[in-house]
């Protein structure tokens, strides 16, 4: 699914690629990114995935709401 590719895929290609920066460059401030973008994507496999889900439904609900010009509640 694209969603799974967009909301974990690419922060875990981040967290690999700032941890190879952190070990190359040996700077202490990769590793602090890297270790931030692996607490998202725990996050996202013990259940953020949902919550990600029910946010970007509620958005896409919003802006057709919005967009068809209904009248507020």
């Amino acid at each position: 699914m694209l969603f799974d590719v967009w909301f974990l895929g690419f922060p875990v290609a981040a967290t690999i690629c700032l941890a190879v920066v952190a070990i190359r460059e040996g700077n202490m401030k990769f590793w602090t990114c890297a270790f931030s973008f692996f607490a998202y994507d725990v996050f996202y496999l013990a259940g953020g995935r949902e919550v990600l889900l029910y946010i970007t439904c509620g958005l896409m609900m919003a802006h057709a709401w919005v967009g068809s010009g209904a009248p507020a509640p």
